[in-house]
């Protein structure tokens, strides 16, 4: 797990990782990162991601909620937790399904509660898949899998950096993904709506440049969908 805390105050950065490394149950090999300001954050983010990010609202340079919505731009499974000496200033950052915020001063109580709970939240929304590939048994996360389809006798998973094919049917991964974003545009393929760029007449283009075929029947169900995803991870640009 990758936890990111930033905060434009040293006092504040480092009484809340003393907590989190000494005070939490954290799982095995948890790395934490300290960041003074939201652009070496979003850059951070950005090259490698973090699971769960402790953001203090109000910095010098951007403030916590405009490096909220940027990273929530790229990224819609991390857990974002607002820090702030003020509780209205919240409410602007509701509309980024943050998950959780803290006032501070911060106390060991308050972040053990919240920790938990965001731990438990990241192993829910991270389902691991495992598959055989090339004799191996290989676990994929599918936070990272943008479409699967059928491929001869396999499934064939693409994730952000490569291809895997596994034995199977697709129709026993369709109800299995449905909770975590994905959905059945054609007979041969579902796909990751947190990675569709737009959809077309007949194929979905993700974010990455791929284009999954959409069969003509799928496109109302398709569109409803993806429209209802959207909203509700819907950030202000």
């Amino acid at each position: 797990m990758r936890i990111a805390i930033c905060d434009d105050e040293s006092i504040t950065r480092n009484q809340l990782h003393s907590i989190l490394s000494e005070g939490c149950v954290l799982p095995k090999r948890t790395e934490i990162n300290e960041f003074a300001d939201g652009e070496t954050l979003v850059d951070s983010h950005t090259k490698n991601p973090f699971d769960i990010i402790f953001l203090d609202i109000q910095m010098s340079g951007i403030t916590g909620i405009e490096a909220g919505q940027r990273i929530r731009n790229i990224d819609r499974c991390v857990i974002i937790i607002y820090l702030t000496s003020y509780k209205q200033h919240v409410f602007n950052a509701l509309k980024m399904e943050i998950f959780d915020y803290i006032i501070k001063p911060v106390s060991v109580e308050k972040i053990n509660d919240v920790l938990n709970r965001a731990i438990a939240k990241h192993m829910e929304q991270h389902y691991i898949i495992n598959i055989n590939w090339r004799d191996t048994i290989l676990a994929l996360d599918v936070c990272n899998v943008v479409f699967l389809e059928v491929s001869g006798r396999f499934i064939k998973f693409t994730t952000l950096d490569n291809h895997y094919y596994h034995a199977g049917k697709l129709e026993d991964y369709e109800k299995s993904l449905a909770p975590y974003g994905f959905i059945r545009c054609h007979q041969r393929c579902l796909v990751n709506m947190k990675y569709i760029n737009s959809i077309e007449s007949s194929i979905i283009i993700t974010k990455l440049g791929h284009n999954v075929p959409m069969s003509v029947r799928k496109k109302k169900d398709c569109l409803s969908s993806f429209i209802a995803f959207s909203t509700k991870y819907m950030v202000s640009i």
